[in-house]
């Protein structure tokens, strides 16, 4: 009997987006969601400590009821994750089984608006839908500066890409100042202190040195994928949650799932500063990548695929 591998990986992300959505509703998750997102989308600037533009998309958690507002947003967040993964190919267990994915859901993120921007500037043919990509991804910048840099060196129709992005900053500048970038910055200095973040506090500044490494990649999907892969290590405002970009972009192996964990048997000695060992999951995945490039002239089927933009 021959086992249809993709319908059970379907079957099983399905049954796991089911748990998570149902469990909102008796477990007291969602902490960043209904501390910061919320509170930034009824008009607070300062308490998300996101770009200001960010309100344009995030406003409609405002008017959501508070004892509802994590089980709404998980379904809609954990829908587009899913979405994401059927447009991209990606294996959506390795995905919702993961570590990262339980970090998303657990504490209301919503890192799924930058990879639907990302995703849409990579595919897309048209320039001006790129452009929306990009200012679509630009909620987080700190995990999507890096890819669109390298999706903007690859693109003969930069000019007309960037036309989206550069209305949108002019918009927001006479809605909100002119100064509001620098407001925005100086406001992220009083981010509080999360274990989270404690991984891309210790590599970062390696990794932001190895800033070239996607150009060892010829197809400029695969350089744009393996420098989102880059960009979880390299600045140190990423946190472990937001590796679910890669996962949902990249074709990995299944042992993805155990590996994203693997900081957790150091917890009975380290205690929560583990998760700072948490790098090991970005650091190998592009590593294996690196390999797979490599060895590419002997073998085309790497177990760890990069799926390719389509232009």
């Amino acid at each position: 009997m021959i086992m249809n591998w993709k319908r059970i990986s379907w079957l099983v992300a399905i049954e796991t987006a089911i748990l998570m959505v149902g469990s909102t509703l008796i477990l007291p998750g969602g902490e960043d969601l209904q501390r910061y997102y919320v509170p930034f989308a009824a008009g607070c600037v300062k308490c998300g400590f996101m770009p200001h533009p960010a309100q344009w998309l995030l406003w409609p958690l405002a008017l959501i009821p508070t004892r509802i507002i994590w089980t709404v947003w998980t379904a809609v967040s954990i829908t587009g994750w899913l979405v994401i993964c059927r447009y991209t190919q990606v294996n959506p267990a390795i995905l919702m089984l993961s570590f990262p994915m339980f970090g998303q859901w657990w504490l209301g993120q919503v890192d799924v608006l930058v990879c639907v921007g990302l995703v849409l500037a990579m595919h897309t043919r048209n320039p001006y839908a790129r452009g929306v990509g990009i200012a679509l991804a630009l909620v987080k910048p700190q995990l999507s500066i890096i890819p669109i840099i390298y999706l903007l060196l690859g693109d003969d129709q930069w000019l007309d890409t960037l036309i989206v992005p550069v209305a949108a900053a002019l918009t927001s500048v006479a809605m909100f100042g002119v100064l509001w970038p620098l407001d925005w910055i100086t406001n992220t200095s009083s981010i509080p202190e999360h274990a989270w973040r404690l991984a891309s506090g210790d590599v970062w500044k390696f990794a932001l040195g190895q800033i070239w490494a996607p150009l060892l990649f010829s197809k400029r999907g695969e350089r744009i994928n393996a420098s989102i892969m880059l960009s979880a290590m390299a600045t140190p405002f990423t946190s472990v949650y937001s590796y679910v970009l890669m996962l949902a972009t990249v074709k990995c192996p299944w042992w993805t799932i155990p590996l994203s964990f693997i900081w957790v048997l150091a917890y009975p000695i380290m205690g929560a500063s583990s998760m700072r060992l948490a790098w090991i999951l970005p650091a190998s995945l592009l590593a294996w990548t690196v390999y797979g490039l490599k060895h590419e002239t002997i073998s085309t089927n790497s177990n760890c695929y990069i799926s390719t933009a389509q232009r």
